[in-house]
C-alpha cells in the first residue's frame, strides 16, 4: 500500500480522537453519579433511642419517659420498626384544681411499659430529606397508683392492666449527616381496671366508683433522639 493512501485513514483517525478528547475528559473529571437514599428515613437495621417529654389531656397530665425503634423490615416505600417506650404520667391540673377546692387531696401517677409497632415514611419533595415520619400503634401494660388523704382518712390504690394506643409523629434531622434528632408525637391511649385500696388511716367505705378507674387521653410529646446505626 502506497504512503498517499496510508495518510488520509490516520489523518481521520486523529480528527475522531481529537474530536472525541474534550467529552472523555469532562466524563474522567465527573464522578459517576450513584444512588442514595434519604438518610433520614429509617430502614433495616437502623436503631432510635429517644428522651423526651409530654402533656396529655382528658385527664390533664405530665409525662416524661424513653423509646427505643429498631428498623425490621422493608415494606413498600418505608421501613417496618418494633420497640418499647417506658414513662411515667403524673396527674397535674386534672388533680390539682380540684384539690383546691376540696377537703381532699388526690394524687395520681401511672407507669407505662408498651410495645412500639411502627411504619416509617417519607413524603416526596416535602420531607424527603431531613424528616422521618411514622404511625405506630402501642400495646402492653400499665400500673396506676393513687393516694387520697382527707382530714378523717387516707387510703392508697393500685392496679396493673393493659393498655394499648396509636399515634403518628415525626423525626427531624437538622442536616444530612446528623445523628441527633429531634421530634414529636401526638398518641392516644386506653386503660382500665379496679384498684386494689388498702386505708391508711381513719376509717372510710370504699365504693366501686372508688375502686374503678379509666385512662383515655390524648397526649403530646416532644424528644430529643440519637440513630445508633
Amino acid at each position: 500500500m502506497s504512503l498517499p493512501t496510508l495518510i488520509p485513514g490516520r489523518s481521520l483517525l486523529l480528527l475522531g480522537w481529537l474530536a472525541a478528547a474534550p467529552a472523555w475528559a469532562e466524563a474522567q473529571a465527573t464522578p459517576p453519579a450513584t444512588p442514595t437514599e434519604p438518610r433520614p428515613l429509617m430502614r433495616w437495621g437502623n436503631l432510635d433511642l429517644r428522651l423526651g417529654g409530654a402533656a396529655s389531656l382528658l385527664p390533664l397530665s405530665v409525662e416524661a419517659g424513653a423509646a427505643a425503634d429498631l428498623g425490621v423490615l422493608p415494606l413498600g416505600p418505608g421501613t417496618l420498626s418494633l420497640g418499647a417506650e417506658l414513662s411515667v404520667n403524673q396527674c397535674a391540673l386534672a388533680c390539682w384544681v380540684p384539690n383546691l377546692f376540696s377537703e381532699r387531696d388526690t394524687s395520681r401517677r401511672d407507669f407505662y411499659a408498651l410495645g412500639r409497632l411502627g411504619y416509617h415514611f417519607t413524603v416526596a419533595n416535602r420531607n424527603y430529606r431531613k424528616v422521618d415520619l411514622q404511625g405506630f400503634l402501642l400495646l402492653g401494660g400499665m400500673e396506676t397508683r393513687t393516694t387520697l388523704s382527707a382530714p378523717d382518712y387516707r387510703y392508697e390504690g393500685r392496679d396493673r392492666s393493659p393498655a394499648f394506643g396509636l399515634g403518628i409523629g415525626g423525626n427531624y434531622f437538622p442536616t444530612a449527616g446528623s445523628r441527633v434528632f429531634l421530634g414529636g408525637e401526638a398518641r392516644v391511649r386506653f386503660g382500665t381496671g379496679a384498684q386494689a385500696l388498702r386505708l391508711t388511716r381513719g376509717t372510710y367505705e370504699f365504693t366501686e366508683e372508688d375502686r374503678r378507674w379509666t385512662r383515655l387521653g390524648l397526649s403530646t410529646a416532644f424528644f430529643v433522639g440519637i440513630r445508633l446505626f
